[in-house]
């Protein structure tokens, strides 16, 4: 169990497979020296000694669930709730209870849940089950369903928990300087999710024996606290309190149980009041569905107002982040993220669309993503669902082959099937963090109803906030603005954006930690959807995507420059810019500045003097006008400065038909292509795309040029962007100090 290389954890996930163990490890934290090998469990502590003698007295046909037949096509209820909720449950395959990426649960031989099996002089062996996914199946109440409440899973299931339990116990006493609440906290949705459904047959003292583990497992993560490096998984503990929480019905522990987890969701060093976790202090709205996946299951299965009011701003946010486009797709401004280059519309875990349809069932902010599916589909769900239990189950591990044509997959036999050693692992379900459907799981009563009359009413939260019969300004308590007005929508970011400063155990990452200061994300009409766009292109640990050279490519809305001496820099590393805001109905005025920082994007002493800068959005019912000031102390020699307004021309993936949005320049009274040239005396910029056309009007004739090429996405998307760059040194071209600049124009929608 204990073998590891000494001063370092490795953290493995992995599945069972006739005794070979298959996994993705990879360096998370520092650990202490460690025992070697266990080949007995732990039995140290008193409730660890009343689980052992418990497991004792079981034998292999205690194991057994005498379940001959498959599972039967018949037909589910004709209750239309019931056949949501088996829809809900089609959403995604796992729960996993068997297949080749799936313990199998239901085929393993019952002398593996043996102590005789268990312990063995080779290390302690972990049979192959995932818990809280085989009582999922368990407890689904469906005619067809012939291991509905079996006695013999429900204590496979009661065995590995236990025995879990009782090794990462024994694991964490003897690295107690090593462990962190975001790499444990979901071992209490594996321990805490199933316990409620085998409690049942278990004797008094080994409840309270086994409810003792988990408060002690609790406490120590609730002693640990968040880390807030990978929020995500600091979330994982919020949910898993409300399992442990529901297992031990300990007032005491409900109580610290549900403060840690409160903490969790609004505190603000983790969740923004706006709609979103913080990602090392900015946005990353590409990444948060990791986040939402949590936040999602919490509000489903707690009664926890705190989780109930994050899905809803969360969700609410989110839909003011995606853009439609006219062939059904979505985009979104990306700019801002911290670390990807995925707008809101793919963000990260949906699970196909069973994270949105689970998010439904909690928010009707989410109704719009999904779909209601005809009633023939939802008659038919239980069987469908049945269908993919009996496929899991009949496939069992590969013994052999890699499934190439020269190899092809070989299956373990039943009596094959064997046990693997334990040992820690960060993900106990192989496709952590969807080891069960949790919106299937906690669904709530009368959700159907509730949808089929959103439907009846035709109900405008079934549809994009921007394709509504409605105009609005919405403030996101100054993180973001969403305008919807008759002819067009924005979206104005003025949020706080990803600091390298702070602390960050698990590592930084290389390049800007998101690209804002005040921008205009968006600008979408009906008729041209999205013309102006901001994005960016990300990073990983290893490697930036938005390339320092390349920086007046970059599709950001703001400004930026180089100095004399050859070094980038722009306002879209101001940290947290200073916003001021103020909404109407109909209209706002929304502020942003601070200072550009000296030291950015990887460079030090950048500038040697100071720049101010401040934007002003005027949010109006026919039109957006913007200002843009910087004012200088003229310690700096600059050779550029420009005020960059991205132009998206389409997205190659979700588009490749679709024509770029034209873009010209008017000077004179003409209109002229626009290109990478300068273009003297410009009063007005035209972005032609789809059937409308939107018009850029410069207060005074400005310089003006499009970017040296298109800018193009190369990892989530294929997003295509182009900036319009407005000189501001108006120099030519000659390196000089800065004066007090500014730039202002008016954006609206024309006659193509």
């Amino acid at each position: 169990m204990y073998a590891r290389k000494i001063g370092q954890l490795i953290v493995l996930s992995s599945i069972m497979c006739c005794g070979v163990s298959r996994g993705l490890a990879a360096d998370v934290v520092k650990a202490a020296p460690v025992p070697a090998v266990r080949t007995t469990l732990p039995q140290d502590h008193h409730y660890q000694k009343q689980l052992y003698s418990f497991m004792a007295t079981l034998q292999a046909k205690d194991f057994e669930h005498g379940v001959t037949g498959p599972l039967g096509n018949m037909p589910g209820s004709t209750d239309p709730e019931d056949q949501f909720r088996n829809f809900i449950y089609t959403q995604m395959g796992p729960p996993l209870v068997g297949s080749k990426r799936g313990p199998p649960a239901i085929n393993a031989p019952a002398k593996l849940f043996t102590l005789a099996e268990i312990e063995t002089p080779t290390g302690v062996l972990w049979p192959p089950v995932y818990p809280e996914s085989l009582m999922s199946l368990v407890q689904w109440n469906y005619p067809g369903n012939v291991y509905h409440n079996n006695r013999g899973l429900k204590l496979r299931a009661f065995v590995i928990a236990a025995m879990n339990m009782m090794m990462l116990d024994d694991y964490l006493d003897h690295t107690p300087a090593s462990w962190r609440a975001d790499l444990v906290g979901y071992q209490l949705v594996v321990l805490g999710s199933p316990y409620l459904s085998f409690k049942d047959l278990l004797p008094a003292e080994v409840r309270t024996a086994y409810e003792t583990g988990i408060k002690k497992l609790g406490r120590r993560i609730i002693g640990w606290g968040p880390k807030g490096d990978e929020i995500h998984l600091d979330l994982v503990a919020g949910v898993g309190m409300w399992y442990a929480s529901q297992a031990c019905q300990d007032a005491a522990f409900t109580k610290e149980a549900e403060d840690y987890a409160r903490m969790l969701y609004t505190d603000p060093r983790y969740y923004h009041p706006a709609g979103y976790f913080l990602e090392r202090g900015g946005v990353d709205v590409g990444f948060a569905g990791t986040c939402n996946w949590f936040v999602a299951w919490t509000a489903l299965a707690s009664d926890w107002k705190f989780a109930k009011d994050a899905i809803e701003r969360t969700y609410r946010l989110r839909a003011h982040l995606i853009l439609p486009e006219p062939n059904g797709k979505w985009t979104g401004p990306t700019h801002f993220n911290t670390r990807l280059s995925s707008p809101a519309s793919i963000d990260q875990w949906e699970w196909g669309k069973a994270r949105d349809w689970n998010a439904s069932l909690a928010t009707d902010e989410a109704a719009h993503l999904v779909p209601l599916p005809e009633p023939a589909i939802l008659a038919q769900a239980a069987v469908t669902r049945a269908g993919e239990f009996a496929r899991q189950i009949a496939e069992n591990p590969v013994r052999v082959g890699n499934g190439s044509t020269e190899a092809p997959y070989v299956y373990c036999k039943n009596e094959e099937i064997g046990s693997t050693p334990w040992m820690w692992r960060l993900w106990r379900n192989y496709n952590f963090p969807a080891s069960v459907n949790f919106g299937h799981d906690h669904y709530p009563a009368g959700a159907y109803a509730r949808r089929k009359k959103l439907e009846q009413e035709n109900s405008q939260l079934l549809k994009s906030p921007f394709l509504r019969d409605e105009t609005f300004i919405r403030d996101f308590d100054k993180a973001f603005t969403v305008a919807k007005m008759a002819s067009y929508s924005a979206i104005v970011h003025t949020g706080a954006v990803g600091d390298p400063a702070v602390h960050d155990t698990a590592g930084q990452f290389k390049g800007p930690l998101g690209l804002s200061g005040g921008q205009l994300s968006a600008f979408w009409t009906p008729a041209t959807s999205t013309v102006i766009l901001g994005r960016r292109a990300g990073i990983t640990k290893d490697k930036t995507f938005d390339i320092l050279e390349e920086w007046r490519q970059w599709p950001i809305h703001a400004v930026s420059g180089l100095t004399a001496d050859g070094k980038p820099f722009t306002s879209a590393r101001i940290i947290q810019p200073a916003v001021t805001s103020e909404v109407t109905n109909n209209q706002a005025t929304v502020i942003a500045g601070g200072v550009i920082p000296a030291d950015q994007l990887g460079q030090t002493k950048v500038l040697a003097g100071r720049l101010d800068y401040s934007r002003t959005f005027k949010l109006e019912p026919d039109g957006v006008r913007i200002t843009t000031n910087i004012q200088s102390d003229g310690r700096d020699q600059i050779a550029e400065l420009y005020e960059t307004l991205p132009v998206f021309l389409r997205d190659a993936g979700l588009q490749p038909e679709v024509t770029p949005t034209v873009i010209e320049f008017q000077t004179g009274g003409t209109w002229n292509p626009a290109t990478d040239k300068w273009h003297e005396q410009v009063t007005a910029v035209k972005l032609t795309r789809f059937d409308g056309a939107v018009q850029i009007t410069f207060d005074a004739p400005r310089r003006v040029k499009l970017s040296p090429a298109d800018w193009t996405d190369t990892w989530f998307t294929k997003a295509m962007c182009r900036n319009i760059m407005i000189d501001l040194l108006e120099a030519k071209d000659q390196a000089k100090p800065v004066q007090n600049v500014s730039v202002s124009y008016r954006l609206r929608t024309v006659p193509r």
